[in-house]
Protein backbone atom coordinates (compact mmCIF):
# COMPACT_ATOMS: atom_id res chain seq x y z
CA UNK A 1 0.00 0.00 0.00
CA UNK A 2 1.06 3.34 -1.12
CA UNK A 3 2.77 4.91 2.31
CA UNK A 4 1.23 8.46 1.75
CA UNK A 5 -2.55 7.16 0.96
CA UNK A 6 -1.91 4.66 4.56
CA UNK A 7 -1.06 7.55 6.26
CA UNK A 8 -3.90 9.42 4.52
CA UNK A 9 -6.49 6.37 5.77
CA UNK A 10 -5.19 6.34 9.25
CA UNK A 11 -5.90 10.11 9.73
CA UNK A 12 -9.26 9.62 8.75
CA UNK A 13 -9.39 6.43 11.36
CA UNK A 14 -8.37 9.12 13.84
CA UNK A 15 -10.52 11.60 13.30
CA UNK A 16 -13.55 9.47 13.46
CA UNK A 17 -12.51 7.69 16.08
CA UNK A 18 -11.84 10.97 18.05
CA UNK A 19 -15.11 12.42 16.70
CA UNK A 20 -16.76 9.26 18.08
CA UNK A 21 -14.90 9.91 21.62
CA UNK A 22 -16.10 13.38 21.63
CA UNK A 23 -20.12 12.37 20.68
CA UNK A 24 -21.50 12.51 24.35
CA UNK A 25 -23.46 14.58 26.28
CA UNK A 26 -23.23 15.19 30.23
CA UNK A 27 -25.73 16.18 32.92
CA UNK A 28 -25.24 17.74 36.38
CA UNK A 29 -28.05 17.36 38.22
CA UNK A 30 -29.71 18.01 42.00
CA UNK A 31 -32.65 17.59 43.86
CA UNK A 32 -34.70 20.92 45.79
CA UNK A 33 -33.29 24.14 45.66
CA UNK A 34 -35.27 26.91 47.66
CA UNK A 35 -33.09 30.05 48.33
CA UNK A 36 -34.97 31.31 51.44
CA UNK A 37 -38.28 33.21 51.61
CA UNK A 38 -39.70 36.05 53.10
CA UNK A 39 -43.29 34.47 53.25
CA UNK A 40 -44.98 34.70 56.10
CA UNK A 41 -41.61 36.01 57.70
CA UNK A 42 -38.33 36.60 56.44
CA UNK A 43 -36.16 34.02 56.61
CA UNK A 44 -33.54 35.36 54.09
CA UNK A 45 -30.11 34.71 54.38
CA UNK A 46 -28.37 38.55 54.31
CA UNK A 47 -26.15 37.33 51.52
CA UNK A 48 -28.75 36.70 48.53
CA UNK A 49 -28.00 33.06 49.32
CA UNK A 50 -24.40 33.48 47.69
CA UNK A 51 -22.94 31.15 50.40
CA UNK A 52 -24.80 28.26 49.63
CA UNK A 53 -22.99 27.03 46.21
CA UNK A 54 -19.64 28.71 46.76
CA UNK A 55 -18.21 25.06 47.39
CA UNK A 56 -20.45 23.52 44.65
CA UNK A 57 -20.17 25.95 41.68
CA UNK A 58 -17.60 24.33 40.24
CA UNK A 59 -18.79 20.62 40.06
CA UNK A 60 -21.91 21.84 39.25
CA UNK A 61 -20.34 23.70 36.27
CA UNK A 62 -19.00 20.09 34.83
CA UNK A 63 -22.14 19.48 33.20
CA UNK A 64 -23.32 20.46 29.85
CA UNK A 65 -26.93 20.71 31.18
CA UNK A 66 -27.15 21.89 34.89
CA UNK A 67 -30.32 21.01 36.24
CA UNK A 68 -32.15 21.49 39.72
CA UNK A 69 -35.90 21.58 40.89
CA UNK A 70 -36.71 24.99 42.05
CA UNK A 71 -39.05 24.97 44.80
CA UNK A 72 -40.75 28.03 45.33
CA UNK A 73 -41.15 31.74 43.50
CA UNK A 74 -38.91 34.29 42.34
CA UNK A 75 -41.09 36.92 43.26
CA UNK A 76 -41.29 40.64 44.91
CA UNK A 77 -44.81 40.85 45.26
CA UNK A 78 -47.29 42.47 47.84
CA UNK A 79 -46.83 40.01 50.88
CA UNK A 80 -49.74 37.56 51.06
CA UNK A 81 -51.08 38.21 47.48
CA UNK A 82 -52.16 35.36 45.75
CA UNK A 83 -50.73 32.95 48.20
CA UNK A 84 -52.43 29.63 48.10
CA UNK A 85 -53.37 28.20 51.60
CA UNK A 86 -55.74 25.61 50.96
CA UNK A 87 -53.92 22.48 52.19
CA UNK A 88 -52.91 21.25 55.74
CA UNK A 89 -48.83 22.09 56.86
CA UNK A 90 -49.02 24.36 54.04
CA UNK A 91 -45.62 25.97 53.70
CA UNK A 92 -45.51 28.54 51.23
CA UNK A 93 -41.93 29.85 49.46
CA UNK A 94 -41.68 33.40 47.85
CA UNK A 95 -37.43 34.28 47.10
CA UNK A 96 -37.06 37.72 46.04
CA UNK A 97 -36.05 37.85 42.20
CA UNK A 98 -32.45 39.72 43.14
CA UNK A 99 -31.69 36.36 44.54
CA UNK A 100 -31.75 34.75 40.92
CA UNK A 101 -28.29 36.32 40.09
CA UNK A 102 -26.51 33.31 42.89
CA UNK A 103 -28.74 31.20 41.46
CA UNK A 104 -27.44 31.52 37.71
CA UNK A 105 -24.23 32.67 39.00
CA UNK A 106 -23.96 28.67 40.19
CA UNK A 107 -23.94 27.80 37.01
CA UNK A 108 -27.62 26.10 36.65
CA UNK A 109 -29.36 26.22 33.24
CA UNK A 110 -32.70 24.37 33.21
CA UNK A 111 -34.65 23.70 36.31
CA UNK A 112 -38.10 21.78 36.69
CA UNK A 113 -41.16 24.12 37.24
CA UNK A 114 -43.12 21.34 38.14
CA UNK A 115 -43.60 20.62 41.45
CA UNK A 116 -45.90 21.46 44.82
CA UNK A 117 -44.19 24.63 45.05
CA UNK A 118 -43.96 26.39 41.78
CA UNK A 119 -47.92 27.85 42.31
CA UNK A 120 -47.27 28.74 45.80
CA UNK A 121 -48.18 32.44 44.90
CA UNK A 122 -50.85 31.65 41.56
CA UNK A 123 -50.17 32.36 38.16
CA UNK A 124 -48.39 36.19 39.15
CA UNK A 125 -45.99 34.44 41.52
CA UNK A 126 -45.11 31.31 38.65
CA UNK A 127 -44.89 34.03 35.63
CA UNK A 128 -42.56 36.20 37.78
CA UNK A 129 -40.83 32.88 38.35
CA UNK A 130 -40.24 32.34 34.43
CA UNK A 131 -39.75 35.74 33.97
CA UNK A 132 -36.90 36.14 36.06
CA UNK A 133 -35.50 33.08 35.24
CA UNK A 134 -35.64 33.73 31.65
CA UNK A 135 -33.87 36.85 32.10
CA UNK A 136 -30.73 35.17 33.05
CA UNK A 137 -30.98 33.08 30.17
CA UNK A 138 -31.92 29.94 32.67
CA UNK A 139 -34.42 27.01 30.33
CA UNK A 140 -37.66 25.87 32.68
CA UNK A 141 -40.34 23.04 32.05
CA UNK A 142 -43.83 23.23 33.85
CA UNK A 143 -47.00 21.26 33.47
CA UNK A 144 -48.79 24.26 32.97
CA UNK A 145 -47.13 26.01 29.99
CA UNK A 146 -45.92 22.50 28.65
CA UNK A 147 -42.46 24.08 27.91
CA UNK A 148 -39.61 21.53 26.56
CA UNK A 149 -36.34 22.68 26.97
CA UNK A 150 -34.09 22.18 24.60
CA UNK A 151 -30.10 21.76 24.11
CA UNK A 152 -27.70 21.08 21.30
CA UNK A 153 -24.66 19.69 22.79
CA UNK A 154 -21.79 18.50 20.15
CA UNK A 155 -24.43 17.92 17.74
CA UNK A 156 -26.87 15.83 19.74
CA UNK A 157 -30.33 17.36 20.34
CA UNK A 158 -31.84 17.46 23.75
CA UNK A 159 -35.28 17.51 25.12
CA UNK A 160 -36.04 17.96 28.60
CA UNK A 161 -39.50 18.23 30.20
CA UNK A 162 -40.65 18.33 33.70
CA UNK A 163 -43.71 16.18 35.37
CA UNK A 164 -45.41 15.68 38.73
CA UNK A 165 -47.65 13.67 40.42
CA UNK A 166 -50.85 16.11 39.84
CA UNK A 167 -54.00 15.41 37.55
CA UNK A 168 -53.56 16.83 34.16
CA UNK A 169 -51.21 16.86 31.98
CA UNK A 170 -47.45 15.63 32.47
CA UNK A 171 -48.82 13.56 35.42
CA UNK A 172 -46.80 10.60 36.46
CA UNK A 173 -50.13 9.49 38.55
CA UNK A 174 -52.08 9.17 34.98
CA UNK A 175 -49.18 8.75 32.29
CA UNK A 176 -50.47 7.99 28.94
CA UNK A 177 -50.40 11.60 27.79
CA UNK A 178 -46.71 12.12 29.17
CA UNK A 179 -45.69 8.79 27.40
CA UNK A 180 -47.19 10.33 24.15
CA UNK A 181 -45.49 13.34 24.48
CA UNK A 182 -41.95 11.31 24.98
CA UNK A 183 -42.53 9.68 21.95
CA UNK A 184 -43.48 12.67 19.82
CA UNK A 185 -40.45 14.57 21.22
CA UNK A 186 -37.55 11.56 20.28
CA UNK A 187 -39.03 11.67 16.70
CA UNK A 188 -37.03 14.99 17.00
CA UNK A 189 -34.59 14.91 19.41
CA UNK A 190 -31.75 11.93 19.95
CA UNK A 191 -32.21 12.81 23.87
CA UNK A 192 -35.01 12.61 25.97
CA UNK A 193 -34.87 13.64 29.85
CA UNK A 194 -37.54 13.74 31.74
CA UNK A 195 -37.74 15.62 35.58
CA UNK A 196 -40.49 14.01 37.76
CA UNK A 197 -41.43 15.87 41.60
CA UNK A 198 -43.02 12.37 42.61
CA UNK A 199 -42.79 10.06 46.00
CA UNK A 200 -43.75 10.29 49.43
CA UNK A 201 -41.46 12.70 52.00
CA UNK A 202 -39.48 12.67 54.74
CA UNK A 203 -37.19 10.31 56.87
CA UNK A 204 -39.25 7.44 56.54
CA UNK A 205 -39.52 7.45 52.37
CA UNK A 206 -36.09 6.63 51.71
CA UNK A 207 -37.08 3.32 49.92
CA UNK A 208 -38.31 3.59 46.78
CA UNK A 209 -41.51 1.03 46.43
CA UNK A 210 -42.92 -0.17 43.01
CA UNK A 211 -46.61 0.80 44.30
CA UNK A 212 -48.44 3.97 44.48
CA UNK A 213 -47.40 6.10 47.22
CA UNK A 214 -49.38 8.51 49.08
CA UNK A 215 -48.74 11.77 51.31
CA UNK A 216 -50.92 13.60 53.52
CA UNK A 217 -53.79 12.01 51.73
CA UNK A 218 -52.37 12.94 48.07
CA UNK A 219 -51.49 10.17 45.39
CA UNK A 220 -48.01 11.00 44.67
CA UNK A 221 -47.78 8.08 42.31
CA UNK A 222 -45.69 5.06 41.46
CA UNK A 223 -42.29 6.13 40.42
CA UNK A 224 -40.88 3.13 39.16
CA UNK A 225 -43.59 2.60 37.23
CA UNK A 226 -43.77 5.68 35.96
CA UNK A 227 -40.09 5.80 34.93
CA UNK A 228 -40.04 2.08 33.83
CA UNK A 229 -42.74 3.29 31.07
CA UNK A 230 -41.34 6.86 30.47
CA UNK A 231 -38.22 4.82 28.68
CA UNK A 232 -40.20 2.22 26.81
CA UNK A 233 -41.82 5.12 25.73
CA UNK A 234 -37.91 6.31 24.26
CA UNK A 235 -36.56 8.60 27.55
CA UNK A 236 -32.85 8.76 28.05
CA UNK A 237 -32.83 9.99 31.49
CA UNK A 238 -35.35 9.88 34.64
CA UNK A 239 -34.17 12.72 37.39
CA UNK A 240 -36.54 12.55 40.22
CA UNK A 241 -36.98 14.53 43.34
CA UNK A 242 -39.97 15.46 45.55
CA UNK A 243 -39.01 13.39 48.75
CA UNK A 244 -36.63 15.76 50.26
CA UNK A 245 -34.58 12.29 50.73
CA UNK A 246 -32.14 10.83 48.88
CA UNK A 247 -32.96 7.24 46.96
CA UNK A 248 -31.65 4.62 44.92
CA UNK A 249 -31.12 4.10 41.42
CA UNK A 250 -31.36 1.55 38.66
CA UNK A 251 -30.05 1.12 35.03
CA UNK A 252 -33.07 -0.16 32.96
CA UNK A 253 -32.42 -1.08 29.55
CA UNK A 254 -29.08 1.51 29.30
CA UNK A 255 -30.70 4.35 30.33
CA UNK A 256 -30.58 5.64 34.17
CA UNK A 257 -32.87 5.89 37.00
CA UNK A 258 -32.77 8.42 40.13
CA UNK A 259 -34.96 7.82 42.06
CA UNK A 260 -34.63 10.84 44.02
CA UNK A 261 -31.99 13.86 44.02
CA UNK A 262 -33.26 14.80 47.68
CA UNK A 263 -32.78 18.04 48.73
CA UNK A 264 -29.16 20.10 47.95
CA UNK A 265 -29.53 23.90 48.37
CA UNK A 266 -32.63 24.84 50.70
CA UNK A 267 -32.65 27.56 53.26
CA UNK A 268 -34.89 27.90 56.29
CA UNK A 269 -38.10 26.71 55.48
CA UNK A 270 -37.08 23.38 54.48
CA UNK A 271 -36.06 20.69 57.25
CA UNK A 272 -31.97 19.49 56.96
CA UNK A 273 -31.74 17.23 59.83
CA UNK A 274 -30.15 13.67 59.42
CA UNK A 275 -30.91 12.37 55.96
CA UNK A 276 -32.71 15.29 54.33
CA UNK A 277 -29.51 17.21 54.76
CA UNK A 278 -27.71 15.26 52.70
CA UNK A 279 -26.97 17.01 48.82
CA UNK A 280 -26.01 14.40 46.44
CA UNK A 281 -24.39 16.36 43.02
CA UNK A 282 -25.11 14.04 40.22
CA UNK A 283 -22.49 14.23 37.24
CA UNK A 284 -24.18 11.72 34.31
CA UNK A 285 -22.47 10.88 31.02
CA UNK A 286 -24.69 9.77 28.11
CA UNK A 287 -23.77 8.69 24.77
CA UNK A 288 -25.45 10.52 21.45
CA UNK A 289 -28.34 7.57 21.66
CA UNK A 290 -28.92 8.60 25.12
CA UNK A 291 -27.29 5.57 27.18
CA UNK A 292 -25.56 5.86 30.24
CA UNK A 293 -22.25 5.57 30.16
CA UNK A 294 -20.87 6.53 33.28
CA UNK A 295 -21.63 8.76 36.51
CA UNK A 296 -20.49 9.79 39.46
CA UNK A 297 -22.64 11.10 43.05
CA UNK A 298 -20.41 13.65 44.62
CA UNK A 299 -21.68 14.10 48.29
CA UNK A 300 -22.40 17.06 49.58
CA UNK A 301 -24.06 18.65 52.99
CA UNK A 302 -26.34 21.34 54.14
CA UNK A 303 -24.43 23.12 57.11
CA UNK A 304 -27.10 26.15 57.91
CA UNK A 305 -23.91 28.43 58.63
CA UNK A 306 -21.55 27.26 55.80
CA UNK A 307 -24.26 26.95 53.03
CA UNK A 308 -23.81 23.74 50.91
CA UNK A 309 -20.12 21.72 52.26
CA UNK A 310 -18.00 18.74 51.08
CA UNK A 311 -18.99 15.58 52.89
CA UNK A 312 -16.06 13.96 53.03
CA UNK A 313 -17.69 10.70 55.09
CA UNK A 314 -19.84 10.32 51.26
CA UNK A 315 -22.82 9.92 53.16
CA UNK A 316 -25.05 11.07 50.30
CA UNK A 317 -23.06 8.35 47.86
CA UNK A 318 -23.40 5.73 50.64
CA UNK A 319 -26.92 5.74 51.41
CA UNK A 320 -27.79 5.90 47.41
CA UNK A 321 -25.64 2.58 47.04
CA UNK A 322 -27.08 1.01 49.74
CA UNK A 323 -30.27 2.12 48.62
CA UNK A 324 -29.92 1.02 45.06
CA UNK A 325 -28.70 -2.47 46.00
CA UNK A 326 -32.18 -3.08 48.71
CA UNK A 327 -34.31 -1.83 45.86
CA UNK A 328 -33.31 -2.48 42.62
CA UNK A 329 -30.76 -6.15 43.14
CA UNK A 330 -31.13 -6.86 39.56
CA UNK A 331 -30.94 -3.62 37.80
CA UNK A 332 -28.40 -1.60 40.18
CA UNK A 333 -25.37 0.16 38.59
CA UNK A 334 -22.12 -1.01 39.68
CA UNK A 335 -20.47 1.32 42.03
CA UNK A 336 -17.01 2.07 42.81
CA UNK A 337 -16.80 2.85 46.36
CA UNK A 338 -13.46 4.56 46.23
CA UNK A 339 -14.39 7.46 43.51
CA UNK A 340 -17.95 7.21 43.98
CA UNK A 341 -18.51 6.28 39.85
CA UNK A 342 -20.61 4.56 38.61
CA UNK A 343 -21.34 2.70 35.27
CA UNK A 344 -23.93 0.10 33.80
CA UNK A 345 -23.55 -3.62 34.52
Amino acid sequence: MNKLFFLFLLTVFSVKAFAADESFVTISAVGDVMLGTDYPTDKLPNDQGRKLFRYSESYIKTGDIRFANFEGTLFDGVKGAGAKSEGSNRHLFRTPTEFARTFADAGFNVVSLANNHAMDFGSEGLYSTQQTLRSYQIQYSTKKGMEVAQFLVRGIRVALIATDFYPGSRSISAPEKTYQEIRELKKRFDIVIVSSHAGSEGSDAIRTPNTTEYYMGENRGNSVAFARGAIDAGASLILMHGPHVPRGLEVYKGRLVVYSLGNFATERGINVLGTAGLAPLLLVKLDPQGKFLKGSITSFIQNREQGVIYDKNLGAFKLMQSLSYQDFPGSTPLFDSTTSMIRPR
